[in-house]
Protein backbone atom coordinates (compact mmCIF):
# COMPACT_ATOMS: atom_id res chain seq x y z
CA UNK A 1 0.00 0.00 0.00
CA UNK A 2 2.68 2.66 0.79
CA UNK A 3 5.92 3.03 -0.87
CA UNK A 4 9.12 4.99 0.40
CA UNK A 5 9.60 6.04 -3.65
CA UNK A 6 6.09 7.06 -5.43
CA UNK A 7 6.91 5.40 -9.48
CA UNK A 8 5.37 5.76 -12.45
CA UNK A 9 3.64 2.92 -13.67
CA UNK A 10 1.53 1.62 -16.95
CA UNK A 11 -1.85 3.42 -16.32
CA UNK A 12 -0.72 4.93 -12.76
CA UNK A 13 0.41 8.24 -12.30
CA UNK A 14 1.86 9.47 -9.25
CA UNK A 15 -0.35 11.03 -6.62
CA UNK A 16 -0.09 13.89 -4.94
CA UNK A 17 -0.71 13.68 -0.93
CA UNK A 18 -4.69 14.76 -0.42
CA UNK A 19 -4.76 18.16 1.58
CA UNK A 20 -5.40 17.19 5.01
CA UNK A 21 -9.04 17.30 5.60
CA UNK A 22 -9.05 18.23 9.14
CA UNK A 23 -9.04 15.90 12.19
CA UNK A 24 -10.98 13.21 12.85
CA UNK A 25 -13.87 13.64 15.03
CA UNK A 26 -14.23 10.93 17.30
CA UNK A 27 -17.71 9.46 18.95
CA UNK A 28 -18.96 6.86 20.57
CA UNK A 29 -19.89 4.29 17.35
CA UNK A 30 -23.71 3.47 18.09
CA UNK A 31 -23.43 -0.32 17.47
CA UNK A 32 -21.01 -0.56 20.09
CA UNK A 33 -20.08 1.97 22.18
CA UNK A 34 -17.18 0.46 23.06
CA UNK A 35 -15.28 1.43 19.95
CA UNK A 36 -14.96 5.31 18.21
CA UNK A 37 -16.64 6.27 15.31
CA UNK A 38 -16.26 8.82 12.81
CA UNK A 39 -16.73 10.47 9.16
CA UNK A 40 -14.75 11.80 7.07
CA UNK A 41 -15.71 13.86 4.03
CA UNK A 42 -13.34 13.06 0.98
CA UNK A 43 -13.36 14.12 -2.50
CA UNK A 44 -15.20 11.72 -5.37
CA UNK A 45 -13.29 12.78 -7.60
CA UNK A 46 -9.61 13.84 -6.57
CA UNK A 47 -8.62 15.36 -9.96
CA UNK A 48 -12.42 17.15 -10.29
CA UNK A 49 -13.03 18.79 -6.90
CA UNK A 50 -16.87 19.93 -8.53
CA UNK A 51 -18.16 16.29 -8.58
CA UNK A 52 -18.51 17.19 -4.83
CA UNK A 53 -17.66 14.89 -1.65
CA UNK A 54 -18.89 11.63 0.04
CA UNK A 55 -19.07 10.67 3.69
CA UNK A 56 -15.97 8.08 4.45
CA UNK A 57 -17.12 5.83 7.28
CA UNK A 58 -14.19 5.22 10.20
CA UNK A 59 -14.07 2.78 13.24
CA UNK A 60 -11.42 2.44 15.76
CA UNK A 61 -10.35 0.78 18.69
CA UNK A 62 -7.73 2.80 20.70
CA UNK A 63 -4.64 1.01 22.04
CA UNK A 64 -5.41 -0.96 25.04
CA UNK A 65 -1.92 0.49 26.28
CA UNK A 66 -1.26 3.93 25.75
CA UNK A 67 1.88 4.06 27.12
CA UNK A 68 3.01 1.27 24.66
CA UNK A 69 1.25 2.85 21.79
CA UNK A 70 3.38 2.30 18.41
CA UNK A 71 0.84 3.55 16.23
CA UNK A 72 -2.04 2.86 14.10
CA UNK A 73 -2.59 -0.43 12.84
CA UNK A 74 -5.41 0.19 9.29
CA UNK A 75 -7.42 -3.31 8.52
CA UNK A 76 -9.28 -4.28 5.15
CA UNK A 77 -11.27 -7.18 5.09
CA UNK A 78 -11.65 -7.41 0.92
CA UNK A 79 -14.58 -8.27 -1.07
CA UNK A 80 -14.64 -6.38 -2.80
CA UNK A 81 -17.34 -4.45 -0.87
CA UNK A 82 -16.64 -6.00 2.70
CA UNK A 83 -17.11 -3.13 5.50
CA UNK A 84 -14.30 -2.60 7.05
CA UNK A 85 -16.29 -0.89 9.91
CA UNK A 86 -17.45 -4.14 11.05
CA UNK A 87 -14.10 -5.68 10.70
CA UNK A 88 -12.77 -2.90 13.03
CA UNK A 89 -15.32 -3.64 15.92
CA UNK A 90 -14.51 -7.23 15.56
CA UNK A 91 -10.86 -6.96 15.75
CA UNK A 92 -10.85 -7.27 19.59
CA UNK A 93 -11.31 -11.22 18.68
CA UNK A 94 -8.99 -10.81 15.73
CA UNK A 95 -5.57 -9.39 16.60
CA UNK A 96 -3.39 -11.02 19.85
CA UNK A 97 -3.23 -8.88 22.94
CA UNK A 98 0.27 -7.24 22.28
CA UNK A 99 -0.79 -6.21 18.68
CA UNK A 100 -3.79 -4.47 20.15
CA UNK A 101 -2.07 -3.09 22.92
CA UNK A 102 0.43 -1.28 20.64
CA UNK A 103 -1.93 0.17 17.80
CA UNK A 104 -4.67 1.86 17.80
CA UNK A 105 -6.64 -0.50 15.02
CA UNK A 106 -8.54 1.11 12.58
CA UNK A 107 -10.88 0.25 9.65
CA UNK A 108 -12.93 2.33 6.98
CA UNK A 109 -15.94 1.34 4.90
CA UNK A 110 -14.28 1.55 1.20
CA UNK A 111 -16.25 3.96 -1.14
CA UNK A 112 -19.38 3.07 -1.90
CA UNK A 113 -19.51 0.46 0.35
CA UNK A 114 -21.75 0.14 3.64
CA UNK A 115 -21.79 3.32 5.15
CA UNK A 116 -19.73 5.16 2.53
CA UNK A 117 -22.04 6.44 -0.12
CA UNK A 118 -22.97 2.67 -0.82
CA UNK A 119 -23.85 1.81 -4.41
CA UNK A 120 -27.65 0.98 -4.66
CA UNK A 121 -29.26 -0.59 -7.41
CA UNK A 122 -32.95 -1.02 -7.90
CA UNK A 123 -34.16 -4.24 -6.54
CA UNK A 124 -36.02 -5.17 -9.26
CA UNK A 125 -33.25 -5.70 -11.56
CA UNK A 126 -30.73 -7.36 -9.40
CA UNK A 127 -32.68 -11.12 -9.98
CA UNK A 128 -33.23 -10.33 -14.03
CA UNK A 129 -29.32 -11.67 -14.74
CA UNK A 130 -29.55 -13.69 -17.61
CA UNK A 131 -26.59 -16.08 -16.30
CA UNK A 132 -23.43 -17.20 -18.53
CA UNK A 133 -23.84 -17.04 -22.03
CA UNK A 134 -24.18 -20.24 -24.31
CA UNK A 135 -24.24 -18.76 -27.60
CA UNK A 136 -23.73 -15.01 -29.41
CA UNK A 137 -27.29 -14.59 -28.44
CA UNK A 138 -26.77 -15.28 -24.73
CA UNK A 139 -24.05 -13.23 -24.69
CA UNK A 140 -25.24 -10.16 -26.35
CA UNK A 141 -28.58 -10.68 -23.73
CA UNK A 142 -25.96 -10.50 -20.95
CA UNK A 143 -24.42 -7.46 -21.98
CA UNK A 144 -27.62 -5.40 -22.76
CA UNK A 145 -28.69 -6.44 -19.08
CA UNK A 146 -25.70 -5.28 -17.87
CA UNK A 147 -25.54 -2.10 -19.70
CA UNK A 148 -29.05 -1.51 -18.15
CA UNK A 149 -27.79 -2.47 -14.66
CA UNK A 150 -25.29 -0.29 -14.95
CA UNK A 151 -27.07 3.04 -15.96
CA UNK A 152 -29.87 1.92 -12.96
CA UNK A 153 -26.96 1.59 -10.46
CA UNK A 154 -25.44 4.64 -11.73
CA UNK A 155 -28.81 6.72 -11.11
CA UNK A 156 -29.47 5.40 -7.73
CA UNK A 157 -25.45 5.96 -6.25
CA UNK A 158 -24.73 9.19 -8.00
CA UNK A 159 -21.04 10.08 -8.92
CA UNK A 160 -19.65 7.88 -6.50
CA UNK A 161 -20.29 4.76 -8.83
CA UNK A 162 -17.80 5.86 -11.27
CA UNK A 163 -15.39 6.23 -8.86
CA UNK A 164 -15.60 2.85 -6.63
CA UNK A 165 -11.94 1.91 -7.94
CA UNK A 166 -8.97 0.49 -6.01
CA UNK A 167 -6.60 3.71 -7.15
CA UNK A 168 -9.40 6.15 -5.58
CA UNK A 169 -9.68 3.67 -1.84
CA UNK A 170 -6.13 4.39 -1.72
CA UNK A 171 -6.43 7.91 -1.95
CA UNK A 172 -8.75 7.76 0.49
CA UNK A 173 -6.65 5.77 3.04
CA UNK A 174 -4.01 8.45 2.09
CA UNK A 175 -6.51 11.22 3.39
CA UNK A 176 -7.50 9.50 6.26
CA UNK A 177 -3.94 9.01 7.44
CA UNK A 178 -3.16 12.96 7.21
CA UNK A 179 -6.93 13.30 9.26
CA UNK A 180 -5.36 11.28 11.96
CA UNK A 181 -1.64 12.95 12.18
CA UNK A 182 -0.13 9.95 11.61
CA UNK A 183 3.55 10.17 9.70
CA UNK A 184 3.44 6.64 9.66
CA UNK A 185 1.10 3.98 9.09
CA UNK A 186 0.78 -0.08 9.28
CA UNK A 187 -1.29 -2.05 7.35
CA UNK A 188 -2.90 -5.11 7.46
CA UNK A 189 -5.25 -6.74 4.17
CA UNK A 190 -6.85 -9.50 3.61
CA UNK A 191 -7.85 -10.76 0.05
CA UNK A 192 -8.75 -7.80 -2.40
CA UNK A 193 -7.71 -6.00 0.64
CA UNK A 194 -4.02 -6.78 -0.81
CA UNK A 195 -4.26 -5.01 -3.27
CA UNK A 196 -5.47 -1.61 -1.71
CA UNK A 197 -2.36 -2.11 -0.05
CA UNK A 198 -0.29 -2.99 -2.75
CA UNK A 199 -1.39 0.14 -4.53
CA UNK A 200 -1.30 2.37 -1.34
CA UNK A 201 2.83 1.38 -1.14
CA UNK A 202 3.42 1.95 -4.87
CA UNK A 203 2.22 5.48 -4.18
CA UNK A 204 2.94 6.53 -1.13
CA UNK A 205 6.25 4.04 0.01
CA UNK A 206 7.40 6.60 2.47
CA UNK A 207 3.89 6.28 4.45
CA UNK A 208 4.45 3.07 5.48
CA UNK A 209 6.15 1.55 8.60
CA UNK A 210 5.03 -2.28 8.45
CA UNK A 211 2.64 -3.49 5.81
CA UNK A 212 1.09 -7.22 6.05
CA UNK A 213 -0.65 -8.31 2.79
CA UNK A 214 -2.46 -11.75 3.59
CA UNK A 215 -4.41 -13.78 0.47
CA UNK A 216 -3.00 -12.20 -2.25
CA UNK A 217 -4.17 -10.31 -5.85
CA UNK A 218 -1.68 -9.90 -8.59
CA UNK A 219 -3.15 -6.98 -10.48
CA UNK A 220 -0.54 -7.37 -13.23
CA UNK A 221 -2.99 -10.10 -14.58
CA UNK A 222 -5.14 -9.09 -17.45
CA UNK A 223 -8.75 -10.42 -17.10
CA UNK A 224 -8.48 -13.02 -19.42
CA UNK A 225 -5.12 -14.17 -17.62
CA UNK A 226 -7.04 -13.50 -14.11
CA UNK A 227 -10.04 -16.27 -14.82
CA UNK A 228 -7.74 -19.53 -15.83
CA UNK A 229 -5.36 -18.72 -13.03
CA UNK A 230 -8.54 -18.34 -10.68
CA UNK A 231 -9.45 -21.28 -11.73
CA UNK A 232 -6.01 -22.97 -11.24
CA UNK A 233 -6.57 -21.72 -7.67
CA UNK A 234 -9.47 -23.67 -7.06
CA UNK A 235 -8.45 -26.71 -8.56
CA UNK A 236 -5.18 -26.57 -6.77
CA UNK A 237 -6.87 -26.92 -3.12
CA UNK A 238 -9.60 -29.08 -4.23
CA UNK A 239 -6.75 -31.40 -5.47
CA UNK A 240 -5.15 -30.73 -1.66
CA UNK A 241 -8.88 -31.85 -0.22
CA UNK A 242 -9.09 -34.80 -2.31
CA UNK A 243 -5.50 -36.27 -1.26
CA UNK A 244 -7.19 -35.09 2.56
CA UNK A 245 -9.68 -37.53 2.18
CA UNK A 246 -7.40 -40.38 0.87
CA UNK A 247 -5.68 -40.23 3.95
CA UNK A 248 -8.39 -39.36 6.51
CA UNK A 249 -10.66 -42.39 7.43
CA UNK A 250 -12.82 -39.41 9.02
CA UNK A 251 -13.66 -38.06 5.48
CA UNK A 252 -17.35 -39.18 4.62
CA UNK A 253 -16.02 -39.90 0.85
CA UNK A 254 -12.72 -41.61 2.71
CA UNK A 255 -12.13 -44.76 -0.10
CA UNK A 256 -13.79 -43.32 -3.01
CA UNK A 257 -11.83 -41.92 -5.89
CA UNK A 258 -12.89 -38.29 -5.08
CA UNK A 259 -11.62 -36.35 -8.39
CA UNK A 260 -13.14 -38.95 -10.90
CA UNK A 261 -16.62 -39.17 -8.12
CA UNK A 262 -16.92 -35.60 -8.71
CA UNK A 263 -16.25 -35.29 -12.56
CA UNK A 264 -19.42 -37.81 -12.63
CA UNK A 265 -21.56 -36.00 -10.45
CA UNK A 266 -20.89 -32.96 -12.37
CA UNK A 267 -21.77 -34.36 -15.55
CA UNK A 268 -25.01 -35.77 -14.20
CA UNK A 269 -25.51 -31.96 -12.96
CA UNK A 270 -24.65 -30.67 -16.67
CA UNK A 271 -27.88 -32.57 -17.64
CA UNK A 272 -30.31 -31.81 -14.82
CA UNK A 273 -29.91 -35.11 -13.38
CA UNK A 274 -28.44 -33.95 -9.61
CA UNK A 275 -30.03 -33.94 -6.40
CA UNK A 276 -28.96 -33.33 -2.78
CA UNK A 277 -30.74 -34.77 0.04
CA UNK A 278 -33.72 -32.56 1.08
CA UNK A 279 -33.50 -30.21 -1.81
CA UNK A 280 -34.24 -29.54 -5.30
CA UNK A 281 -31.84 -30.35 -8.76
CA UNK A 282 -28.50 -29.66 -7.82
CA UNK A 283 -27.21 -27.42 -10.66
CA UNK A 284 -23.79 -27.45 -12.40
CA UNK A 285 -22.69 -23.39 -10.55
CA UNK A 286 -24.37 -24.53 -7.65
CA UNK A 287 -22.29 -27.21 -6.74
CA UNK A 288 -19.32 -25.52 -8.22
CA UNK A 289 -20.55 -22.66 -5.70
CA UNK A 290 -21.07 -24.98 -3.03
CA UNK A 291 -17.75 -26.68 -3.57
CA UNK A 292 -15.77 -23.07 -3.77
CA UNK A 293 -17.22 -21.28 -0.86
CA UNK A 294 -16.39 -24.43 1.60
CA UNK A 295 -12.82 -24.33 0.00
CA UNK A 296 -12.48 -21.11 1.14
CA UNK A 297 -13.57 -21.76 4.85
CA UNK A 298 -10.98 -24.57 5.00
CA UNK A 299 -14.32 -26.61 6.02
CA UNK A 300 -12.72 -30.00 4.48
CA UNK A 301 -15.21 -32.58 6.72
CA UNK A 302 -17.89 -30.10 6.05
CA UNK A 303 -17.01 -30.18 1.96
CA UNK A 304 -16.79 -33.97 1.84
CA UNK A 305 -19.98 -34.40 4.13
CA UNK A 306 -22.07 -32.50 1.98
CA UNK A 307 -20.57 -33.65 -1.25
CA UNK A 308 -21.73 -37.32 0.14
CA UNK A 309 -25.50 -35.63 0.11
CA UNK A 310 -25.44 -35.31 -3.81
CA UNK A 311 -26.63 -38.30 -5.98
CA UNK A 312 -28.42 -39.05 -9.08
CA UNK A 313 -32.27 -37.53 -10.04
CA UNK A 314 -34.17 -35.16 -11.15
CA UNK A 315 -36.28 -32.15 -9.16
CA UNK A 316 -37.26 -28.69 -9.75
CA UNK A 317 -34.25 -26.90 -10.65
CA UNK A 318 -32.65 -24.74 -8.23
CA UNK A 319 -32.74 -20.93 -9.53
CA UNK A 320 -28.59 -20.25 -9.30
CA UNK A 321 -27.67 -16.57 -9.76
CA UNK A 322 -24.63 -15.17 -11.13
CA UNK A 323 -24.92 -11.49 -10.17
CA UNK A 324 -22.22 -10.36 -7.56
CA UNK A 325 -23.74 -8.52 -4.43
CA UNK A 326 -23.43 -4.82 -5.25
CA UNK A 327 -21.08 -3.02 -4.69
CA UNK A 328 -18.98 -5.38 -6.41
CA UNK A 329 -18.95 -4.66 -9.89
CA UNK A 330 -18.72 -1.19 -9.47
CA UNK A 331 -15.43 -2.10 -8.28
CA UNK A 332 -14.23 -5.06 -10.25
CA UNK A 333 -14.64 -3.92 -13.33
CA UNK A 334 -12.91 -0.32 -12.80
CA UNK A 335 -9.87 -2.13 -11.76
CA UNK A 336 -9.76 -5.36 -14.39
CA UNK A 337 -9.71 -5.20 -17.78
CA UNK A 338 -9.66 -6.00 -21.08
CA UNK A 339 -13.56 -6.74 -21.51
CA UNK A 340 -14.89 -10.17 -22.82
CA UNK A 341 -15.66 -8.74 -26.13
CA UNK A 342 -17.66 -12.00 -28.00
CA UNK A 343 -19.13 -15.31 -27.28
CA UNK A 344 -16.06 -16.15 -28.89
CA UNK A 345 -14.12 -14.55 -26.84
CA UNK A 346 -15.95 -16.07 -23.65
CA UNK A 347 -15.47 -19.73 -24.85
CA UNK A 348 -11.59 -18.86 -25.28
CA UNK A 349 -11.11 -18.11 -21.80
CA UNK A 350 -13.40 -20.89 -21.08
CA UNK A 351 -11.30 -23.02 -22.33
CA UNK A 352 -8.19 -21.70 -20.46
CA UNK A 353 -10.05 -22.41 -17.48
CA UNK A 354 -10.91 -26.19 -18.01
CA UNK A 355 -7.45 -26.58 -18.95
CA UNK A 356 -6.56 -25.24 -15.62
CA UNK A 357 -9.22 -26.95 -13.72
CA UNK A 358 -10.36 -29.67 -15.06
CA UNK A 359 -12.60 -31.38 -12.24
CA UNK A 360 -13.48 -27.37 -10.68
CA UNK A 361 -13.64 -26.28 -13.45
CA UNK A 362 -14.18 -22.51 -13.03
CA UNK A 363 -13.48 -20.04 -9.61
CA UNK A 364 -17.53 -19.42 -9.01
CA UNK A 365 -16.81 -15.49 -7.56
CA UNK A 366 -13.99 -15.10 -10.86
CA UNK A 367 -16.39 -15.73 -13.15
CA UNK A 368 -19.11 -13.84 -11.78
CA UNK A 369 -17.12 -10.97 -11.28
CA UNK A 370 -15.90 -11.24 -15.02
CA UNK A 371 -19.13 -11.86 -16.36
CA UNK A 372 -20.65 -8.51 -14.38
CA UNK A 373 -17.96 -6.46 -16.58
CA UNK A 374 -19.35 -7.73 -20.13
CA UNK A 375 -20.66 -4.86 -22.23
CA UNK A 376 -19.15 -2.66 -19.91
CA UNK A 377 -17.13 0.78 -21.64
CA UNK A 378 -13.42 -0.55 -22.24
CA UNK A 379 -11.91 2.23 -20.55
CA UNK A 380 -11.29 1.59 -16.79
CA UNK A 381 -9.81 3.72 -13.89
CA UNK A 382 -7.38 1.57 -12.75
CA UNK A 383 -6.55 -1.57 -15.10
CA UNK A 384 -3.88 -4.47 -14.61
CA UNK A 385 -0.15 -3.32 -14.58
CA UNK A 386 2.79 -4.12 -12.96
CA UNK A 387 3.39 -3.64 -9.10
CA UNK A 388 6.98 -1.51 -8.87
CA UNK A 389 7.68 -0.66 -5.28
CA UNK A 390 10.81 1.55 -4.88
CA UNK A 391 12.82 1.82 -1.61
CA UNK A 392 11.69 1.11 1.97
CA UNK A 393 10.69 -1.44 4.94
CA UNK A 394 10.06 -4.73 3.67
CA UNK A 395 6.64 -5.91 3.38
CA UNK A 396 5.34 -9.20 4.57
CA UNK A 397 3.24 -11.67 2.22
CA UNK A 398 1.76 -13.97 3.36
CA UNK A 399 -0.52 -16.74 1.89
CA UNK A 400 -2.07 -20.55 1.84
CA UNK A 401 -0.15 -23.08 -0.10
CA UNK A 402 -3.73 -24.02 -1.23
CA UNK A 403 -6.21 -20.82 -1.22
CA UNK A 404 -9.22 -21.41 -3.83
CA UNK A 405 -9.51 -17.71 -3.75
CA UNK A 406 -6.29 -16.24 -4.02
CA UNK A 407 -3.80 -19.34 -5.06
CA UNK A 408 -0.11 -19.75 -4.46
CA UNK A 409 1.05 -18.89 -7.66
CA UNK A 410 -0.79 -15.04 -7.32
CA UNK A 411 1.38 -14.70 -4.21
CA UNK A 412 4.18 -15.46 -6.09
CA UNK A 413 3.36 -13.25 -8.87
CA UNK A 414 3.45 -10.36 -6.83
CA UNK A 415 6.56 -11.78 -4.90
CA UNK A 416 8.47 -11.46 -8.19
CA UNK A 417 7.46 -8.58 -9.06
CA UNK A 418 8.08 -6.54 -5.82
CA UNK A 419 11.11 -8.54 -4.71
CA UNK A 420 13.28 -5.87 -3.66
CA UNK A 421 10.61 -5.48 -0.95
CA UNK A 422 8.84 -8.21 -0.20
CA UNK A 423 9.02 -11.05 1.61
CA UNK A 424 7.03 -13.77 1.35
CA UNK A 425 5.83 -16.62 4.25
CA UNK A 426 3.98 -19.80 2.86
CA UNK A 427 1.70 -21.49 5.26
CA UNK A 428 0.18 -25.22 4.50
CA UNK A 429 -3.06 -24.71 4.66
CA UNK A 430 -6.05 -25.47 2.95
CA UNK A 431 -8.40 -22.20 2.56
CA UNK A 432 -8.28 -18.66 1.89
CA UNK A 433 -6.03 -16.00 4.32
CA UNK A 434 -4.10 -17.58 6.45
CA UNK A 435 -3.71 -15.50 9.86
CA UNK A 436 -4.37 -16.11 12.42
CA UNK A 437 -5.17 -19.89 11.65
CA UNK A 438 -2.42 -21.28 13.04
CA UNK A 439 0.09 -20.68 15.66
CA UNK A 440 2.81 -20.34 13.09
CA UNK A 441 1.73 -17.75 11.48
CA UNK A 442 0.40 -15.54 14.60
CA UNK A 443 3.08 -15.27 15.88
CA UNK A 444 5.06 -14.47 12.26
CA UNK A 445 2.37 -11.95 11.65
CA UNK A 446 2.68 -9.92 15.06
CA UNK A 447 5.82 -9.93 15.27
CA UNK A 448 6.43 -8.60 12.37
CA UNK A 449 4.10 -5.79 13.30
CA UNK A 450 5.35 -5.24 16.75
CA UNK A 451 8.88 -5.45 16.67
CA UNK A 452 9.38 -5.39 12.77
CA UNK A 453 11.07 -8.79 12.86
CA UNK A 454 11.25 -10.65 9.51
CA UNK A 455 10.28 -14.30 9.68
CA UNK A 456 13.33 -16.64 10.01
CA UNK A 457 11.52 -19.25 8.58
CA UNK A 458 9.27 -18.70 5.57
CA UNK A 459 7.02 -22.14 6.14
CA UNK A 460 4.40 -22.55 8.63
CA UNK A 461 3.43 -26.30 8.88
Amino acid sequence: MVVALVVLVAGVAPAEAAAPPGRVQWRPCPQDATADCATLLLPIDYADPKLGTFPLAVARRKATDPAKRTGVLMLNPGGPGASGVNLALKSDQLLGAEVRARFDVIAFDPRGVAGSAPIRCSNSLLGQNPGEPHDQTGFTALAAYNQKLRADCRRQSGPIFDHADTLSVVRDMDALQAALGEEKVNFLGFSYGTQIGQQYAQLFGDRVRAMVLDGNMDHSLSLDRFLPTAAAAGEDAFRAFASWCEAESACALHGKPVLEHFSKLLDLADQGGLVEDGGGAASTFYVIQAVYSRLVAGDMPGLANWISTLHPGFAARQASSTVTANPRAAIFCQDWTPRITDYADWQRIVRGERGAAPHLRYSSEAREAALSCVGWPRKANNPPAPVRFGSGPAILLVNPAHDPATGYAWAEGLHRQTANRTVLLRADLIGHTAYPRTECVRAAVENYLVELAIPAQLTCP
